[in-house]
């Protein structure tokens, strides 16, 4: 009887323009705080006693309602007047039982520690809110509760065998999945899992997060922490693993013949499966299919993606939405603030969730460009800068340092985090200037260790201004106060809503404030033509890539099989491509039991002459389905050509076994398999990157210091060294090339993000791919005893040394994992060349505890 009265007050509410009015009032009383014009606020424009009165009462009975936006509307006017009334006796005993009644008990928290609101609620709502506490405390962490929609997914999540949940970037979905994974390795008995990540900067986030929280479980339990496919590590029977992955590594780990077995697979970041701009939404769909291949019905499968309204599509993509498994909010636990700043037609929007409720607000006239509005709206608080490329980021962020002044006296963590980067990658670097003045950029392509001193800076409040590009969207956790977009592209490609919102939703950090601000900036380097479209939020329904590419492009699909040209973008076609390649692939297997999702919609919608087509390209593939397999994104065609080769060749008697990587004149060895490789994999053809022959010369060389445990610093270094002395061409903008000039700081800086980016790319990705391949292949021929060294491992782990292998397969870096061996030696047990124990407290004796081996050592081990 209550609920229904509930719902039809609140459906009334929601009709009441004196209810917007005031909604609206309480919007604009905050700007005026956040942008300084609470003293121009007219007498209509301030609340009145009644109103204010009335507000809070409104608020009250909207958190007692089930309906999202009603609660939302309820946090949101509790949220805009804390500035103004936390010392007022009504508002402060309103606001305590609003948010016990929406179960957001850090905002609680927030009230008594930051406000010192010390408010009796009545005594319904205590009883009502010391229940929850008990009811939504979380397991085995003492002082912890879940809000109300962390508790209702934790408690869906472990009663499910499989399920697809979605919700704003706030909510806290990790901290979920973290208390999910910590109940799950008490299980009996103990099962492996796979955390599947979309880039490798995450890989190590997620690891390092899990070895904070989980710390104690993990050593109780016996779980080890893996962050590498190789299997190797995986043999002591008396541990388990939690393997936190990306996709091309659970593809690499997928296609051992090893049986090491994998009982839970979480896709974090789900919504990546539907990304149309790259290929990397097919790798992580075929890492997922191929998962359900080896370890079938048994597999436990979960999704977690931001802001989605259908989040049963990956659970029907795999044929696995079974009975009651999708969940989904549009609840967040902090209220984000948007507003327009349109610094050409001298004009600032407040944004709405109806635009018919958008307000103007006063300009401030100090905004003459975008430094100034960071400087200004950012002034002693967290702040995010969005840009859409790593060249901008770079140079936005140089130009708002430059206008800054240097801190005097520098918090000691920032002077240690110069000294290591000046140390690990150059003297000159600009992220160790820029860290003087507390900015820093962050980016994709910045090296690991760099990532994590610049996100605990972050966390830690020791910076105040990050400039980063589109990690944010990847699923880096860096929830901030204040998040400025300057540009909304991603890439040369516009932001999708399902990206503009993952980004707004960075703002506003839970358990360290109520709300947070996002400042869309239009400046003459972007007019946002899309504002009205994107800002405008609303339900966000996704199609996996696979599924909407082959849909709108059977015809172009069809004649990739027949090896025939399309039309289209580069991006498009390599997409298409690897779907093809997929499909052909798939259908080599469709007379077994199990047949791929790619294969089922074809059969489902009568397509059956792709399939065909497929089958009988296929007809003359003799390579086995398990190097096609594990190597999806390698053309099937290419794949043949390699394997009639290195199958021709041994028949005659030809070595095609891969040199020794201990050879003496190993450049020459390096060059000497790149030219071979560009020949047997059609390089010319097959890759933009190493496209151009004249390239080899350049990656045999960082190749060869890769191999040869030369640390960035020294790879750095030398390059540099050879482009002053031969005055080599560097591209200083597109297409613009100028002589290097030594001591000149731009241009040193350039060669550093080419060397991180190419050693990244190029050596760690896409050489490792095709020596994989190739170590596949002369397994196949030669067998495992004879097949000789995989040069992949060298290209991933950039050592020829096992126990430096095992020691990054823990997590240290390449880096510490080098130092550790070449000065801790004596504190590593080693039997056969095998790392069996490692005395933690040894090595920290022996590093300074100012430099970055230390901290590593300290954190991963």
């Amino acid at each position: 009887m209550m609920e229904a009265l509930i719902d039809k007050l609140t459906v009334e509410i929601l009709h009441e323009p004196y209810f917007y009015s005031l909604v609206d009032k309480c919007a604009q009383l905050y700007a005026s705080k956040e942008f300084d014009f609470n003293s121009n606020l007219t007498d209509n424009e301030l609340l009145s006693a009644k109103e204010l009165k009335d507000s809070l009462k409104y608020a009250d009975l909207l958190s007692n309602s089930s309906d999202v936006v009603a609660r939302e509307y309820a946090y949101q006017i509790i949220t805009h007047l804390n500035s103004a009334f936390a010392q007022n006796p009504f508002y402060k005993t309103v606001s305590k039982t609003v948010y016990s009644k929406l179960g957001n008990f850090p905002a609680i928290n927030y009230l008594e520690t930051r406000n010192g609101n010390s408010a009796e609620v009545p005594f319904e709502r205590l009883l009502e809110m010391e229940s929850k506490k008990i009811l939504q405390a979380v397991p085995n962490q003492d002082g912890y509760v879940f809000t109300d929609a962390q508790y209702k997914l934790f408690s869906r999540l472990i009663s499910s065998t499989q399920f697809s949940f979605s919700g704003p970037t706030s909510m806290g979905k990790s901290f979920v999945i973290k208390c999910f994974i910590k109940s799950i390795i008490r299980n009996i008995p103990c099962e492996n899992m796979v955390i599947l990540v979309p880039t490798r900067a995450l890989i190590n986030q997620f690891a390092l997060d899990l070895k904070k929280d989980l710390d104690a479980d993990l050593r109780n339990y016996r779980y080890k922490i893996i962050t590498n496919s190789s299997v190797t590590e995986l043999t002591e029977e008396s541990f388990s693993y939690i393997m936190v992955l990306t996709p091309e590594r659970l593809i690499s780990f997928l296609s051992n013949d090893q049986q090491t077995p994998v009982g839970f697979l979480f896709v974090d970041e789900a919504h990546k499966l539907a990304q149309l701009k790259d290929t990397r939404s097919v790798t992580t769909y075929s890492a997922i299919e191929k998962a359900l291949l080896k370890f079938g019905r048994n597999l436990k499968l979960y999704f977690s993606s931001p802001n989605v309204s259908n989040p049963e599509v990956f659970l029907d993509l795999f044929n696995r939405n079974i009975g009651d498994s999708t969940f989904k909010t549009e609840e967040s636990p902090v209220t984000q603030n948007i507003y327009f700043i349109d610094l050409l037609e001298k004009r600032v929007e407040s944004i709405q969730r109806n635009a018919t409720q958008n307000r103007i607000i006063p300009f401030d006239s100090r905004f003459n460009s975008v430094n100034d509005v960071i400087t200004l709206m950012g002034n002693g608080q967290n702040n995010l800068i969005y840009n859409n490329s790593k060249q901008k980021t770079i140079n936005v962020a140089k130009t708002f340092a430059d206008s800054s002044s240097m801190i005097v006296n520098l918090h000691s963590e920032v002077v240690k985090a110069i000294v290591q980067i000046r140390e690990y990658v150059h003297p000159e670097y600009y992220l160790a200037d820029l860290l003087t003045k507390k900015v820093a950029y962050h980016h994709g392509k910045l090296p690991q260790l760099i990532r994590n001193l610049i996100e605990h800076l972050y966390k830690n409040e020791l910076v105040s201004y990050v400039f980063c590009t589109s990690t944010l969207l990847e699923g880096v956790n860096m929830p901030t106060k204040n998040l400025f977009i300057l540009n909304n592209q991603n890439g040369l490609n516009k932001l999708e809503d399902i990206d503009f919102w993952n980004l707004v939703g960075r703002a506003g950090r839970l358990n360290v404030e109520l709300s947070g601000n996002i400042y869309c900036i239009r400046h003459e380097d972007c007019n946002w033509d899309n504002k009205d479209v994107i800002l405008q939020k609303k339900a966000i329904a996704i199609t996996p890539t696979v599924i909407s590419r082959i849909d709108n492009n059977l015809k172009k699909i069809e004649r990739l099989l027949l090896e025939q040209e399309i039309s289209g973008s580069q991006i498009e076609k390599e997409v298409l491509k690897y779907i093809a390649n997929i499909i052909s692939i798939d259908s080599l297997q469709t007379k077994s039991t199990y047949q791929s999702p790619i294969i089922n919609k074809l059969i489902q919608e009568k397509k059956e002459k792709i399939i065909q087509i497929a089958q009988w390209q296929g007809q003359n593939i003799n390579v086995p389905f398990r190097i096609l397999n594990g190597n999806p994104s390698i053309s099937i065609t290419i794949q043949q050509k390699v394997y009639n080769q290195l199958s021709d060749d041994h028949r005659m008697g030809v070595n095609i076994l891969l040199p020794s990587s201990n050879s003496e004149r190993f450049y020459e060895t390096c060059r000497a398999l790149l030219e071979k490789f560009y020949e047997l994999y059609n390089w010319s053809t097959a890759e933009r990157k190493l496209r151009n022959r004249n390239s080899l010369t350049y990656y045999a060389v960082l190749m060869t210091q890769w191999i040869k445990g030369f640390n960035l610093s020294q790879i750095i270094q030398q390059s540099i060294d050879y482009y002053g002395t031969n005055s080599s061409k560097i591209e200083v903008n597109y297409n613009e090339y100028v002589p290097f000039e030594k001591g000149n700081v731009q241009h040193i800086n350039i060669v550093i993000e080419n060397i991180i980016d190419d050693i990244e790319h190029v050596l760690r990705f896409l050489l490792e791919k095709y020596f994989n391949h190739y170590y596949q292949v002369l397994l196949n021929i030669l067998g495992e005893n004879h097949a000789g060294e995989n040069w992949a491992n060298l290209l991933e782990y950039g050592t020829q040394n096992r126990v430096v292998i095992a020691l990054q397969n823990i997590g240290l870096s390449r880096h510490t994992a080098l130092s550790v061996y070449a000065r801790g030696r004596s504190y590593l047990n080693i039997e056969d060349g095998k790392l069996k124990e490692i005395n933690k407290e040894g090595l920290l004796r022996i590093f300074s505890s100012t430099s970055i081996e230390y901290d590593e050592v300290q954190k991963m081990l």
